[in-house]
């Protein structure tokens, strides 16, 4: 199918324990308070924040807790209706983040848990800074994570691996190819169904790491500066600015 995380959404949160969702909207929101010299553009002086590629909404309304007025933009509708059901207050739109359509600008992007890595032609990449001379405020921020070349070398690689639960199990056969920087998951799920059956699904998920130096090169060109990079394990926080002119 067109987008595998449709069949996904309902087993995502099972399939992402590992990632607490507090710790990447407090790290952001850390960045924030460090390095974003927006004004503010939410009512009462409210930073407003855009969560590109945000799934099933679990990270982005911890930032609506931590006092920003949020949107949320994925291109899963059923992600997105598993987040509606999270809270209210939060604007949910159904847009491919390479080609945002928004009614004004907002202070901050995130996009993580390596959703930028999911974008595997730099056109996409580029197309997403290039969006920010429209929709990000000067003094604005852009944060993202990215996994290291070492997670996708030697924790993903050439290996096979699959999860086992009482409401399905799913099989993944990754490969990655170190010339090109492509990563390629093959997944079967298998679903339970209401008869005690199971139903077949089949999907291709892929992803690229990037050198940093792309990102910057790319920040330049549109206005952004990288200002912080901060290590967690096999990802890495990039901080883009836009500069005041």
């Amino acid at each position: 199918m067109d987008n595998f995380y449709d069949i996904l959404s309902p087993y995502y949160d099972v399939l992402q324990e590992d990632a607490d969702p507090s710790h990447f909207s407090k790290t952001c929101d850390d960045l924030i308070r460090k390095h974003c010299t927006a004004k503010g553009d939410g009512e009462d002086g409210k930073k407003i924040l855009c969560d590109l590629g945000c799934g099933n909404g679990r990270v982005t309304v911890n930032f609506k807790e931590l006092g920003y007025e949020v949107i949320g933009i994925d291109s899963s509708i059923e992600m997105l209706d598993g987040a509606r059901e999270l809270g209210e207050g939060i604007l949910w739109l159904c847009q491919d983040i390479t080609d945002i359509d928004l009614f004004g600008s907002c202070d901050v992007f995130v996009s993580l848990l390596d959703t930028v890595n999911h974008i595997t032609d730099e056109e996409g990449i580029r197309k997403i800074f290039g969006s920010f001379r429209n929709f990000l405020n000067e003094g604005g921020l852009f944060i993202f994570d990215i996994g290291t070349y070492e997670h996708f070398q030697k924790t993903l690689g050439d290996q096979v691996f699959f999860e086992d639960y009482d409401e399905f199990t799913l099989l993944w056969n990754n490969s990655f190819d170190e010339e090109t920087g492509l990563n390629v998951a093959e997944l079967t799920l298998f679903e339970k169904t209401e008869d005690e059956t199971y139903e077949r699904f089949d999907g291709v998920i892929e992803e690229r790491y990037y050198d940093e130096d792309f990102f910057i090169k790319t920040g330049e060109k549109e206005g952004l500066k990288l200002v912080d990079k901060v290590a967690d394990g096999e990802r890495v926080f990039l901080v883009f600015r836009k500069e005041t002119k």
